[in-house]
């Protein structure tokens, strides 16, 4: 394929799957912190089993989820049970990994507990969650074929 033929097939995407592209990549996001952190200074004393559970599987399950309704969408069933599933399991994602970080938050500023490296940590569960249920209860418009 032709760099004019990758453009041209990019801007004739509908509005949804250019959401849900950003939302897989809101997913991967949730799972660097833990390893990021350490990288540019902002540490964290948690267990990698730990960061494992609260990062990785939730992440690449709400990536796994953005790329089945995205296949969805591309096959002209933005309203399948499996698309609506599949952003279930992305919300869900964001919630487990919102949920996990409460206590994380309510303690920030404490010795162990820097509030930049709390941010990094925090942040992607409720950017996941909130993406996912938008898209879940009021998706953008999508092409109807005519």
């Amino acid at each position: 394929m032709s760099a004019q033929s990758d453009l041209s097939a990019a801007s004739t995407r509908q509005p949804i799957e250019r959401w849900l592209i950003a939302l897989a990549a809101l997913a991967l996001w949730s799972i660097v912190p833990p390893y990021l952190g350490p990288v540019v200074g902002l540490e964290l004393d948690v267990a990698a089993s730990v960061e494992v559970v609260d990062h990785v599987v939730p992440g690449l399950a709400a990536f796994a989820g953005a790329l089945i309704a995205r296949a969805e969408v591309r096959r002209g069933a933005a309203d399948s049970i499996r698309a609506l599933a599949a952003l279930g399991v992305c919300a869900l994602a964001g919630l487990f990994q919102t949920a996990s970080h409460a206590t994380l938050v309510l303690d920030a500023g404490g010795p162990l507990q820097p509030v930049d490296s709390v941010v990094l940590h925090a942040s992607p569960g409720p950017a996941l969650l909130l993406a996912s249920l938008w898209l879940l209860l009021a998706p953008p418009t999508a092409k109807r074929p005519a």
